[in-house]
């Protein structure tokens, strides 16, 4: 994390103030910040670098709590070099993640605490019931692999109008994904918060550009950390020379679909 240096240049200028007392924690101002200046630390938001925010508050109607506000006070100057840097380095923290992920030094350093509001507990006491169908259910998938940091852009199977881009664990949630979702269809998965970095965006946006995909279908979960991936949806899209429509679809933790709409 970056820290405020002590002889940055003071101004009076608008910034963003958090009501830590109606911060829950949710993350929606985490995602909304373009420039990475609002971080979720001990369980609530806050601006981890003055420079990083500027004080256009993009983020404050993300906020279900009302817990941001813009303010003037004496801050340090806004600096875009500075969100540039801060931002790369974001990047290359990601893919450190992941490459610890499959190391045995990233499960020896893995910590069971996390700030992150979607890393809380749930415990459902649904008793498992069998449905009416008889005989085992087929599976929809059509291809291997189907995570987007080994697919190739290349593959026959990407030869579709139809894409869909799924977290890792919202199959996990919803019962019917296979009938009612996927059904053949070419699929790539990702965790957007901790296995999407420079090179899975590159890989997303080759995929798009090489391949004759029309729509694109957006399966994520509910929490916050989830969404992070359309962030950088629009950059990728601006490249292409031609129309894709996007559709997401929200799976809620309890595994219900909670929403599908166009975006």
């Amino acid at each position: 994390m970056t820290i405020a240096k002590s002889d940055e240049k003071k101004i009076i200028r608008k910034i963003i103030k958090i009501d830590e007392d109606l911060c829950t924690g949710c993350g929606q101002c985490v995602i909304a910040c373009a420039e990475g200046a609002l971080a979720i630390i001990d369980g609530k938001a806050k601006v981890i670098n003055e420079v990083f925010c500027d004080g256009l508050g993009a983020c404050i109607g993300e906020c279900p709590e009302g817990a941001l506000e813009i303010i003037e006070r004496e801050a340090a100057e806004f600096d875009e070099e500075a969100v540039e840097k801060h931002l790369e380095d974001l990047k290359e923290q990601e893919h450190f993640k992941l490459i610890l992920e499959h190391t045995n030094l990233g499960q020896q350093q893995h910590s069971h605490q996390c700030s992150c509001p979607s890393a809380n507990t749930i415990v459902y006491e649904n008793t498992w019931e069998d449905s009416e169908i008889t005989g085992e259910i087929p599976s929809a998938l059509r291809q291997w692999p189907t995570k987007l940091t080994l697919v190739s852009p290349t593959a026959p199977y990407f030869n579709n109008k139809e894409l869909i881009v799924v977290s890792d664990c919202a199959p996990m949630a919803y019962g019917d994904f296979h009938r009612k979702i996927l059904k053949g269809k070419p699929i790539v998965s990702v965790c957007p918060i901790l296995g999407l970095g420079e090179m899975e965006l590159e890989k997303l946006e080759q995929i798009l550009m090489q391949n004759p995909i029309e729509s694109v279908n957006f399966v994520l979960m509910e929490v916050p950390c989830c969404q992070k991936i359309k962030i950088f949806l629009d950059p990728i899209l601006a490249k292409i020379d031609r129309s894709i429509t996007v559709q997401e679809t929200v799976i809620g933790r309890d595994g219900k679909i909670l929403r599908r709409a166009k975006i």
